[in-house]
């Protein structure tokens, strides 16, 4: 058969024209090429671009034979019809025997490929079609493929087409536009439009071509009202049209609901067989989109959604959400339940299901974000109601971040004193300190206090409330890390992860590794961070859920291994996806994901990209009432690092010292519970900053004292940075081991990985200076040789360059690796880069 070629040597003159601002899709036309089946079919509702699929195909053959394309309109037609409209496009007579002889006498022995296109063929075909078709499948003539556009799955014996290689079946999920098809369409149809709106109609229409053409042609009204609805109107005659009017009811009333099943519309219609009911929609094509690969649940399509939501009265959308809620809860589907409440206007039911929900479900999923959702739609004095909805809203506001609010929560805890038992009384006062003892530790500032009470809610808090007893573990490894006793840490870390793995929770298990792993990183244990949160992607693998919280926050902590290992694209393609997830669940660990851009950008000489990102992590924290001190000194601590590198050193010194004081003295703060070397990284730069103008001595006694810390703290990858500030001071000193110092801080760094430190310090670091000894340690010739070796010259472009023999130049090389005491070119040019040796 013909294959896919880079330019069409003539396009058939019967295929229909290409729509405009189409965007093509090579991927899906290379597929249909690939695989030389009999029969490709294309089956998906109207609007996901088949017809316009296939004639791109058609275009892109070299040499395509023979093209006949059959507009079939969807109408039930006889075989017969089928016949006469295939003989009047060959120009030929209709043969006077059956259809199905017919269709293969006039298809056979063309002497060239032929393909016979049936576009949108009928979902209700007269007798006889089907079976028409079924044997000319099965005579399986040579030369002859069909291409076929369907809304509804044709009785054809597939099963057997699909045993012999010969089926090629492409449905709405696979033809749906991807997202960056999507951009390119709505930069061709609207090119102003904003990120919102762009996001929003991604959300809405999920790849369906027709969608995004009409939601954004009904932006400019064509009618007197401007009311007018082109998506309702195609919806009208592509879709309704074809259903019957008990079909259309059932599709207009589980447009209300955010899933459906068989089983669900059993339920909402057991007097008329609604499982049946529902299977024809299926069959229909009637934009009822799959949510697992089971096909057990569906949703209709949001954009079809919200435009037929209305074709039912209030009354009557009220009924179903009671009578769904029942459905869900009975199935343990707490969430749905809660929602189909919520929609019903039943607060109190809504409340009460919260109730249900067990101790994992706050980290899972999205779940996050539907419970600040939940709590926004609810009345204070429900969300108040018991101390179980209590605790678990103030969990919520505590993961959130919004320490105000969580505090609220807490302190009406008290109301519920005493309970009825003593036994009933110690576990509500043991929450209470679990969770006060969660906020004092993220507050930073009463440190004992925190402890404390983590410690003592550990003593009496039941083994069945195991996630504040996590939440307590989890804590104070933090603290032990933030507070500069890290060996503590890592007996509360083996408590909880025993713990989370006798109660079975994978979430809370690759939770407390996330805790592990920080450890890790601060003692310079690069590779074992790595193998664990490896492991931890692993583990959360097992489950069959998309945990948005747990996934974002392994994608931000991969992304900062990459950071360290100068791996920049791997880091940028981390942060994106750790920030999709975590936005999209509204945890506020996002803010990690910035500041990891933030960084990337200025590491690349993209500073306004930098402080751009900065700038709308400050605004994502604003929006979602984040406590600001959680956030302002990493944001500024950045911000400074980001101004080192430009090199603007006298705007770093007064918000350096601004940041310290909260720091030092009688009521000094606690590091951040999640950047615990956050008052360290603030001192190096201030130290940094002092040296820059002119203050080496001041500098010299801040990075001795800082050295002693990382030392004492096992702050290993921050103490190779302090030593190579250090040196720098004691360069301006006139301090003869400066250079030994550096080289023993840039060994370690290689040692380490530390490859973004090692390549900053090299291009970027003005106080090198290349000594005497260093200088002379290759000749003038060699160290011409080296440079264009850094700049990518080939050995013979470098002789020619040089005007001396290849052997020479390889000569030369050979000198160079000896005295630089490395094996390969690559490491030679690091290598004389961190000696000062190039610029």
């Amino acid at each position: 058969m013909p294959c896919l070629g880079q330019t069409p040597h003539a396009i058939p003159s019967r295929l229909p024209r290409l729509p405009p601002a189409h965007v093509p899709r090579p991927r899906l036309v290379e597929r249909l090429a690939t695989q030389d089946a009999q029969l490709r079919l294309l089956c998906a509702p109207a609007g996901f671009g088949k017809s316009v699929l296939l004639n791109e195909f058609l275009r892109a053959q070299a040499d395509p034979g023979l093209v006949i394309w059959l507009n079939l309109a969807g109408h039930a037609l006889a075989p017969e019809q089928l016949v006469a409209q295939l003989a009047a496009e060959l120009g030929q007579d209709s043969p006077p025997l059956p259809a199905a002889q017919a269709l293969q006498l006039l298809l056979s022995h063309r002497g060239a490929p032929v393909w016979l296109v049936l576009d949108d063929y009928p979902g209700h075909p007269l007798a006889g079609l089907d079976d028409c078709i079924d044997q000319l499948l099965a005579r399986a003539l040579p030369d002859l493929r069909l291409l076929v556009s369907v809304r509804q799955r044709p009785a054809w014996n597939l099963p057997r087409l699909l045993l012999a290689g010969e089926l090629l079946e492409l449905d709405a999920t696979q033809l749906a536009l991807d997202r960056q098809q999507h951009e390119r369409l709505v930069n061709q149809l609207a090119p102003h439009s904003g990120a919102a709106l762009r996001e929003e109609l991604w959300q809405e229409t999920e790849g369906w071509c027709a969608g995004v053409r009409l939601h954004l042609s009904g932006k400019a009204p064509t009618s007197a009202s401007g009311n007018h609805c082109w998506l309702k109107e195609y919806l009208d005659h592509e879709l309704l049209n074809r259903l019957s009017p008990e079909e259309a009811n059932c599709l207009f009333a589980l447009a209300h609901l955010p899933k459906v099943s068989a089983g669900l519309c059993q339920h909402l219609w057991e007097d008329s067989d609604g499982a049946e009911l529902f299977e024809r929609l299926l069959a229909r094509q009637a934009f009822c989109m799959p949510l697992d690969e089971h096909g057990t649940w569906y949703r209709v399509l949001p954009a079809v959604a919200r435009a037929l939501r209305h074709r039912i009265s209030e009354a009557a959308a009220t009924r179903l959400h009671l009578s769904a809620c029942r459905m869900f809860i009975a199935a343990g589907q707490v969430e749905d339940a809660i929602e189909q409440a919520l929609c019903a206007g039943q607060q109190e039911a809504a409340a009460n299901y919260l109730e249900r929900l067990g101790q994992e479900w706050l980290t899972g999923e999205q779940h996050l974000a539907h419970l600040l959702a939940w709590r926004a739609r609810l009345p204070a004095p429900l969300l108040e109601s018991t101390p179980r909805l209590l605790s678990l809203n103030a969990w919520g506001l505590l993961i959130s971040w919004r320490l105000d609010e969580a505090e609220a929560c807490i302190a009406k805890l008290g109301h519920f004193l005493p309970q009825p038992t003593a036994q009933r009384n110690r576990k509500l006062i043991a929450n209470w300190q679990a969770l006060n003892g969660v906020l004092a530790a993220m507050r930073s500032q009463a440190v004992a206090s925190a402890r404390q009470h983590c410690q003592e809610a550990l003593q009496h808090l039941p083994e069945h409330d195991w996630m504040p007893i996590l939440f307590c573990y989890s804590t104070l490894a933090r603290m032990a890390m933030a507070s500069g006793a890290p060996e503590e840490a890592q007996p509360y870390l083996h408590k909880a992860l025993e713990t989370a793995r006798r109660q079975g929770s994978l979430l809370f298990e690759v939770l407390i590794n996330l805790d592990r792993i920080r450890l890790l990183l601060l003692r310079g244990e690069f590779g074992r961070a790595q193998t664990l949160l490896e492991q931890s992607f692993a583990l959360i693998g097992q489950r069959k859920q998309v945990d948005s919280l747990v996934l974002g926050r392994l994608h931000l902590v991969q992304a900062e291994l990459y950071l360290i290992g100068d791996r920049l694209d791997d880091a940028e393609r981390a942060l994106k996806a750790g920030l999709e997830q975590a936005q999209g669940c509204q945890d506020p660990f996002a803010l990690h994901g910035f500041l990891g851009l933030a960084e990337l950008r200025a590491r690349r000489d993209q500073f306004d990209q930098a402080f751009q990102e900065l700038r709308e992590a400050e605004r994502q924290m604003h929006c979602r009432q984040v406590w600001r001190y959680v956030y302002s000194g990493v944001l500024n601590l950045q911000g400074m690092r980001v101004l080192a590198r430009q090199g603007r050193w006298d705007r770093i010194e007064p918000v350096a010292l601004r940041i310290q004081r909260y720091f030092v003295g009688e009521r000094a703060w606690m590091a951040p519970l999640d950047y615990p070397t956050l008052p360290l990284r603030n001192q190096l730069l201030l130290a940094r900053a002092q040296l820059e103008t002119g203050l080496a001595e001041q500098a010299e006694a801040l990075l001795q004292d800082l050295l002693e810390h990382c030392q004492t703290q096992q702050f290993v990858p921050l103490g190779c940075e302090v030593r190579l500030a250090l040196s720098a001071a004691w360069r301006a000193l006139g301090r003869a081991d400066a250079a030994q110092l550096e080289r023993q801080a840039l060994a370690q760094a290689e040692r380490l990985g530390m490859h973004g430190l090692l390549r900053g310090h090299a291009c970027g670091d003005s106080n090198v200076t290349v000594d005497s000894d260093q200088a002379s340690l290759l000749s003038q010739r060699e160290r011409a040789v080296l440079q264009l070796l850094a700049e990518g010259f080939s050995n013979q472009e470098i002789g020619g360059y040089l005007f001396i023999s290849v052997n020479t130049v390889k000569t030369h090389t050979k000198k160079i690796n000896s005295k630089l005491g490395v094996k390969r070119r690559t490491q030679a040019v690091m290598r004389a880069k961190t000696l000062g040796l190039l610029v």
